[in-house]
């Protein structure tokens, strides 16, 4: 077969197809954007406010700084920072989250800035942003945190600044705040805090780090548990919580009920025992007097 002749169309496709991979393999990796998005460049994707209900696909692997807020997402896939690893800023504030699948961040290693705010969150289990150890900001203010765990912030050493107000929390753990040895600047105003004994360590905590919270004592407040009323923290003392000093947690009474009803079965089975050794040496020990007076009377 001969060689088509030059300037013919079939002698252009090679040529062609040399260009097209060329510009193929020249282009960015964040080149593509999402459909209804606004990329400001290669690294930068905007979504806010487009009315979304999930998590756009067909990101750039490469985007480092994603906004997603205002729209109508109800959760984060959990193999989202495994395909987007570069990722370090994510602005996910107004969303409908209601909670963070395990793994949701598992990759997440660049992340440095994280914005939940404004979502539906109730809880926060241990470990949830275990794999964000470059995490420098954290917001979950304006949820409706109830429970967090005191091991679900633990591996973010570097974190300085984490927002918690405006949630129902009505306690919180101090291991989950000694566990960020890089804190900052914190946020815990704005929830219904019960100033019970439960609450007690965590007032101690934060009088020793008031340093930490922007405008100290006076915006946080708490209710009494006796009183139909609501006080500033500032207003309260080491001596208000005197009467917790010698007081027991559920889990203590427990244990020392436990403990107590172990050593009375203990010591009944103990005096049982002894009690049927002595009976049987009683028994015993006349046949062996008997058997003297017999020998002593064959003599």
């Amino acid at each position: 077969m001969g060689l088509p002749p030059p300037g013919s169309p079939a002698s252009l496709l090679p040529a062609a197809a040399l260009c097209l991979l060329s510009c193929l393999l020249s282009a960015p990796r964040g080149h593509a954007c999402p459909a209804g998005c606004v990329c400001a460049d290669s690294h930068t994707v905007d979504c806010r406010a487009r009315g979304l209900p999930s998590v756009p696909s067909a990101f750039p692997l490469d985007v480092r700084k994603l906004l997603v807020a205002d729209n109508h997402i109800e959760a984060i896939p959990a193999d989202f920072f495994i395909f987007y690893g570069d990722l370090v800023y994510l602005d996910f504030r107004n969303n409908s989250l209601s909670s963070l699948q395990e793994g949701a961040f598992s990759g997440s290693a660049k992340l440095i800035f994280l914005d939940l705010s404004y979502n539906n969150l109730t809880e926060l289990g241990a470990g949830t942003f275990r794999s964000a150890a470059k995490l420098l900001k954290l917001s979950l203010a304006n949820n409706r945190l109830a429970g967090v765990d005191e091991a679900a912030f633990e591996s973010l050493e570097s974190l300085q600044v984490l927002e918690l107000n405006d949630n129902d929390l009505r306690s919180l753990n101090v291991a989950a705040l000694a566990a960020l040895p890089s804190l900052r600047t914190l946020r815990l105003d704005g929830n219904p805090w019960l100033c019970d004994c439960e609450f007690a360590q965590l007032f101690s905590w934060l009088q020793d780090n008031m340093s930490k919270l922007p405008k100290g004592l006076n915006e946080i407040q708490c209710s009494l548990p006796m009183e139909n009323r609501r006080i500033f923290l500032h207003e309260l003392s080491e001596a208000s919580f005197s009467e917790c000093k010698f007081s027991l947690s559920l889990t203590d009474l427990f244990i020392i009920i436990f403990s107590g009803v172990a050593v009375s079965i203990a010591a009944i089975i103990s005096s049982f025992f002894l009690a049927t050794v002595v009976q049987c040496f009683q028994r015993c020990a006349p046949n062996k007097d008997t058997d003297d007076e017999d020998e002593e009377e064959d003599d």
